[in-house]
């Protein structure tokens, strides 16, 4: 058998692979086959609030369509760079074992297989793991790379996970970069799986973006701030952010509801608000991303030095983890994992949609949930 970084998402104990590849396993015999199209799915039935919870099928085959056009390469070229210059930081001092990558929320696989072509053409060795709550999407993730594969006669060098990224089913700190792109950021899920020296970079959606095609849409925009420093709290620290804006422009009907249906926009609109696009053949539009790099806190020296005194102290009563726990950053982390499974680990509800203002709120909104999470 082979071993990866996998966690068996029944008993969180490691999985292997049989000699073929075709299944997985773990100790406690729990077992996951591999689909036809080359993917796992390790989310539990009872995991799940709905039948297919993410993205459905119809916006999987808009978002594909929409971003194979590489109307957004340019946010995609700028995160490739700085994962690229990550990595090669990371290379020099991980004694020329594989990087794990993972893109949590990958969708369709555009920015993923982009991703990883990068990292190739970098001679960059590493393993990619594409994770997403919605199958019909990992799926088509898991399409695009045997087809890369078929066409380059490479093998797939990627991993294609069904899972919910507030239950990430992989190794404790095993993860050298992950990438959140256009989603709900949960910051003790990610602290659980990145390495102390490794990077998070995330990337949201800025103040004007796509300001043109909610004018359109809203008659009244209201601005809320989203701090993604914020939000990721005191478990990881910001050492970059850039800016990616351009203006682009939708040559056809069928770019400009592929678009509209690939965000929340679609099930946020009036209908008789959606009509306005309807007899539009052409809209530029402004693209404004905001990207963050983040560092997991390395473990504060403290906590060593007060273990070191602890141990020479002979006659000193051992005192249960917790009430150390102040000083060791990683305490909430190593806490939550002996936690039982969190009963509501779909996120569609709660998510930040693709393209989407990850706070914004321009219309009075009924108290539905989100049916169109990506995660």
């Amino acid at each position: 058998m082979t071993t990866s970084i996998l966690l068996c998402p029944v008993c969180k104990e490691s999985l292997q692979a049989n000699e073929s590849n075709k299944s997985l396993s773990c100790e406690n015999n729990h077992s996951f086959d591999r689909a036809r199209q080359g993917y796992l799915n390790l989310l539990l039935a009872h995991k799940k609030k709905s039948k297919n919870p993410g993205d459905s099928q119809e916006m999987v085959i808009a978002r594909q369509a929409f971003l194979n056009s590489d109307f957004y390469r340019p946010i995609s070229d700028s995160l490739n760079q700085i994962v690229v210059e990550a990595a090669l930081k990371l290379s020099k001092e991980t004694l020329a074992q594989p990087l794990q990558v993972l893109d949590i929320g990958c969708g369709e696989g555009y920015y993923s297989q982009r991703m990883h072509n990068s990292l190739s053409d970098h001679q960059i060795e590493h393993k990619l793991h594409g994770l997403d709550i919605s199958k019909d999407a990992v799926i088509a993730a898991a399409k695009r790379a045997k087809a890369e594969s078929t066409l380059t006669s490479k093998p797939v060098q990627s991993e294609w996970l069904v899972a919910s990224a507030i239950d990430i089913p992989l190794q404790a700190h095993s993860i050298d970069i992950a990438t959140c792109l256009f989603t709900r950021l949960m910051p003790e899920s990610y602290h659980k799986v990145i390495k102390q020296d490794g990077y998070f970079i995330c990337v949201n959606t800025g103040e004007k973006h796509l300001i043109e095609l909610r004018e359109k849409l809203y008659d009244k925009i209201t601005k809320v701030e989203f701090d993604p420093i914020k939000n990721m709290g005191e478990d990881f620290e910001l050492i970059d952010q850039q800016q990616v804006s351009y203006q682009n422009t939708l040559s056809s009907q069928q770019q400009i509801q592929d678009l509209l249906l690939m965000t929340p926009h679609n099930w946020r609109t009036k209908a008789e608000n959606k009509e306005s696009l309807s007899s539009l053949e052409e809209l530029t539009v402004t693209i404004d991303a905001q990207i963050h790099v983040f560092k997991a806190k390395e473990v504060i020296q403290a906590q060593a030095a007060i273990e070191e005194e602890s141990a020479e102290e002979e006659t000193v009563e051992e005192k249960p983890a917790v009430k150390t726990s102040s000083s060791n950053p990683w305490a909430k982390a190593e806490a939550a994992v002996e936690k039982p499974a969190v009963e509501n680990t779909d996120i569609e509800d709660s998510v930040i949609e693709q393209l989407a203002e990850p706070a914004e709120k321009e219309e009075p909104q009924n108290s539905k949930p989100n049916p169109w999470g990506k995660s």
